[in-house]
């Protein structure tokens, strides 16, 4: 099935020119400490990703230990405002090195500086609430702060997602599934809006996977939000980096709440 998923995304990628496949920037996909996903499953789904990523010509490390925690920060740090569109990939947990637990620095955390500069990057989620942290050491608090949303949340266990047409476009091993920790769409602010919404409820109100962005700036990726599920987080990972490195600079979002509510409710 790996081998069926990595020729399909090479087949994909033969119908994009050079400059689209080799845009800049890197990923780098961090698996020291999971949550909701263990160890083991992690590590096989993120090399899935990184052999897709290598099959496309995009740069990419691989952090595997709990110690890679200050190299991911460095990494994180240098960049922030370098210019390229850079991809952190996390599998349910957010260290404290990129964002103090406790909510200690709600504001100007090495993570929110990083998706507070017009390079667009991104983080991408996997399996437990984005930024809740391990032993719910940010809880509701950690995407409320790093997004500037009081509020915003991420409940509702077993959300079905229907997936929409740019969902099977972009990411064909994406799968309907049911959501645990769906985005919730109704409670953007700000000049958060959605960029493009791959799966969603039938009232466009919870989406999984989604790609929302902060206006020019940065983005936030969640991916498959289930409780240690065996989905194809890795081939489904990969094929929205892929997409998004070869569309970054064209795409046009699909806009804020205000705008596209009515949008949004119908499953394309």
């Amino acid at each position: 099935m790996r081998n069926v998923v990595i020729f399909a995304t090479l087949i994909t990628l033969l119908t994009l020119s050079s400059s689209q496949v080799f845009a800049a920037g890197e990923v780098v996909i961090y698996t020291g400490t999971t949550q909701w996903i263990d160890k083991a499953p992690a590590d096989e789904q993120a090399n899935i990703c990184v052999e897709m990523l290598d099959a496309a010509g995009i740069k990419n490390t691989l952090l595997t230990s709990d110690g890679d925690m200050d190299a991911l920060a460095t990494w994180m740090e240098n960049a922030t405002g370098d210019d390229g569109l850079d991809i952190c990939v996390l599998y349910g947990d957010i260290p404290p090195t990129l964002y103090p637990q406790g909510n200690a620095q709600p504001d100007g955390s090495v993570a929110e500086m990083y998706i507070e500069t017009t390079d667009g990057d991104a983080i991408l989620n996997h399996a437990d609430y984005m930024f809740w942290g391990l032993g719910n050491r940010n809880a509701e608090g950690g995407l409320q702060n790093m997004m500037d949303i009081p509020g915003i949340v991420m409940w509702d266990d077993n959300t079905p997602m229907i997936v929409t047409d740019k969902g099977k476009e972009i990411a064909p091993s994406l799968p309907e599934i049911q959501s645990d920790r769906p985005f919730h769409i109704d409670q953007l602010d700000g000049d958060w809006e959605v960029e493009v919404s791959l799966a969603q409820n039938e009232a466009g109100t919870r989406a999984d996977p989604i790609i929302v962005r902060d206006g020019e700036l940065g983005r936030l990726i969640p991916v498959i939000q289930t409780a240690n599920g065996n989905e194809p987080k890795g081939a489904v990972a990969a094929e929205i980096i892929i997409w998004l490195m070869a569309n970054a600079t064209s795409v046009e979002p699909e806009g804020k709440l205000s705008t596209t509510w009515g949008n949004l409710k119908t499953v394309r």
